[in-house]
């Protein structure tokens, strides 16, 4: 199984800094996203709060 974000580029000065409870919920987020095959090109109005909890 490929990485499901493979091509995906995000330089590091559009990247803004997260603390690392924010990291954690972002991977976590990212992590279960990809389990149900799903990209954030599959939330064009970004996702919505608590979806993964």
């Amino acid at each position: 199984m490929g990485d499901p974000y493979a091509g995906e580029h995000v330089d590091d000065e559009d990247r803004k800094e997260l603390s690392d409870e924010e990291q954690q919920k972002e991977n976590d987020e990212l992590q279960e996203m990809g389990k149900q095959g799903l990209t954030d090109d599959d939330f064009p109005d970004g996702r919505p709060s608590n979806t993964f909890r």
